[in-house]
């Protein structure tokens, strides 16, 4: 019965393996690859460079095999001359005859011009060597960082769904693929394409007969390569898909491990994340099984061809038809070009891996930026003078089709108005403050800043006229100063200073030992939450902004702290206009108007019920 099992899942699994993908697995469209050519576009001329180089090396190269002819045929058997006579007549150059053959007959002189063509190969390669490493340097700059500023113009709806990990992983691991083909996949498929060509023209010199059936074998190695090819790409695909998600698990996990620690809870987070790892190791034995079983198909393949031709050479000799030199050479370009035919065999499998993760670059750029190329929000717009009047005409939102968030929402804010935004959590607070600075677009009804529709400014000016203070502040790990400077990196250190003596926050730097030099640690953890929210803060009042949008920026603070930060927010929102979300009344008191969101809808509370 066990054994019954064990044959049965042999198969099955053997059987998955073999399976024909999927068209959407399989779908590769050299599109996908033109899509990247403006990237390469701006490096031709090393490519240029590269391709002559390329040219004079596999030239050089394809004549070293018809070596062992020249010493068979010409130095030891003193049999060649007729052959290179009747050449020489039929190309006009009979002057040459004589010496040529003389040459040709000399062992010195042939194994002198063997040792200069090598040398000359040699240094060719380097200079090559160097071409191509700079090419990829250059193809992995271009489009690693294209593609990481298209990432960090994604929506945040995108930005949320994907997490860090899994986009991290999508920015360096595809880019290698990519950066692989065009620096070196393409050349090395191109040297191998002239190797064959310059190889079959010299065969067709030896044996015309032999090199036509040496050409009909040529199919049976390109089936077995297509039988193969589209299953690794479908598995290639599933690989980096799966690593994408592990890296995405492992950020997630380290950034959590405070909480992993509290709860003890190391051995079933390590329990999921070796569940996704093994199915990893799976995707990748099945590709080594397709690779496996391929290459080894080609060599079979390969031996035949060998033995064919040998067997086929010795019955032209017996006719006449060719010399023991002709067969020796003959050889010596079939195991030359049986060893090319591995080599683009075990690089065509290879491709589909690349192929996989073009597919996949080509994905990340089709996402529809925020602003920028390609946008479908196309605002232009911008003003000279702000005053920070708000209007919202019957504005909805929904993250689900059939659940709004927000519904034909109404209501206009004057400038200098502090509004303090109150509701049960998952009201809208959230979404309301994210739809002032397009983060979400709404489905229907307009936003207005000082009669502009938020739809016709520019993303990039509307967000400059907005400043941030949150209860989950981000600090980088960098200097005090440089995150105060973070929205106004021009900043003079007296408006820095000035920036945190208003923030309340100076005299606390002021005690570090290096002041505004002192580095903050990783998210600012080596600062405490009050120290963490005053620097944003400073960072408001630095970047002066005509709308303050605040989110819960007392939240986490004890009553001395939040007393202290209460007077900060007081005077920052002095002559802004400003969306405060807050559940404590001791920081409403600050506002002019509390707007209370229930059930989609903006209910604006009266002076006396506060």
């Amino acid at each position: 019965m066990n054994g019954e099992w064990s044959q049965k899942k042999v198969a099955d699994y053997l059987s998955e393996i073999f399976k024909k993908p999927e068209s959407r697995e399989t779908q590769f469209r050299y599109r996908d690859i033109l899509f990247f050519i403006p990237f390469v576009r701006p490096l031709w001329k090393l490519g240029v460079i590269s391709l002559i180089l390329t040219i004079v090396t596999t030239g050089l190269g394809s004549l070293l095999p018809l070596s062992s002819k020249v010493f068979i045929d010409f130095v030891i058997m003193k049999k060649g001359g007729q052959q290179v006579e009747n050449f020489l007549v039929s190309i006009g150059l009979t002057s040459l005859i004589h010496p040529i053959q003389y040459i040709l007959g000399s062992v010195n002189i042939v194994i002198l011009l063997i040792l200069i063509i090598g040398i000359i190969m040699g240094l060719i390669r380097i200079v090559q060597s160097i071409m191509t490493l700079r090419l990829q340097q250059e193809i992995t700059f271009n489009i690693q960082t294209a593609l990481f500023d298209r990432v960090l113009r994604f929506p945040m709806s995108v930005l949320k769904e994907k997490q860090v990990g899994y986009l991290m992983s999508r920015v360096s691991n595809d880019v290698s693929m990519l950066q692989y083909f065009f620096s070196s996949a393409v050349p090395q498929l191109l040297t191998n394409t002239l190797y064959f060509l310059f190889s079959f023209g010299i065969l067709f010199t030896l044996s015309s007969r032999l090199s036509l059936i040496l050409l009909g074998l040529l199919p049976v190695w390109g089936l077995i390569n297509y039988f193969f090819a589209s299953r690794v790409r479908a598995v290639s695909y599933k690989d980096m898909e799966r690593q994408a998600q592990i890296s995405k698990d492992m950020q997630e996990i380290f950034s959590g491990v405070e909480v992993i620690k509290t709860h003890v809870s190391e051995e079933r987070e390590v329990a999921k994340l070796s569940v996704k790892i093994r199915n990893l190791f799976r995707t990748r034995i099945k590709t080594t099984i397709l690779s496996s079983l391929s290459a080894h198909s080609m060599r079979a393949s390969k031996l035949i061809t060998t033995l064919l031709i040998v067997w086929l050479s010795v019955h032209e000799i017996e006719k006449g038809r060719m010399t023991i030199g002709d067969m020796t050479a003959l050889m010596a370009y079939v195991i030359y070009l049986s060893g090319l035919a591995g080599s683009i065999s075990g690089m065509f499998l290879t491709l589909q891996t690349v192929f996989a993760g073009i597919e996949r670059l080509t994905e990340m750029f089709n996402v529809v930026p925020e602003f920028g190329s390609g946008a479908t929000d196309n605002g232009q717009k911008t003003a000279d003078v702000v005053r920070g009047d708000i209007r919202f005409e019957n504005v909805s939102f929904s993250y689900k089709k059939d659940k709004p968030v927000l519904e034909d929402i109404s209501f206009t804010v004057c400038s200098g108005d502090v509004i303090a935004l109150t509701g049960a959590s998952g009201a809208g607070k959230t979404t309301l403050i994210n739809l002032l600075i397009k983060f979400n677009l709404p489905q229907s009804g307009s936003i207005y800043l000082d009669d502009y529709d938020l739809k016709e400014l520019d993303t990039q000016w509307l967000r400059k006229q907005a400043g941030f203070v949150s209860q989950d502040i981000f600090l980088f790990n960098d200097t005090i100063e440089a995150n105060i400077k973070y929205g106004k990196p021009s900043a003079s250190q007296n408006a820095v200073i000035q920036a945190a003596r208003d923030a309340n926050i100076h005299n606390e730097i002021e005690k570090f030992q290096d002041g505004y030099r002192t580095m903050v640690g990783e998210r600012g953890v080596k600062l405490s939450v009050g120290q963490r929210q005053r620097i944003s803060i400073a960072r408001a009042f630095l970047r002066d902004p005509r709308i303050l949008l605040c989110d819960e920026p007392t939240s986490a603070l004890d009553a001395e702290t939040e007393s202290v930060l209460k007077d900060s927010l007081k005077k920052l929102a002095q002559n802004r206009t400003v969306f405060m979300i807050t559940h404590r009344m001791s920081v409403a008191d600050i506002a002019t108007r509390v707007f209370v969101l229930e059930r989609g809808r903006v209910r604006e509370q009266k002076t006396e019920d506060r």
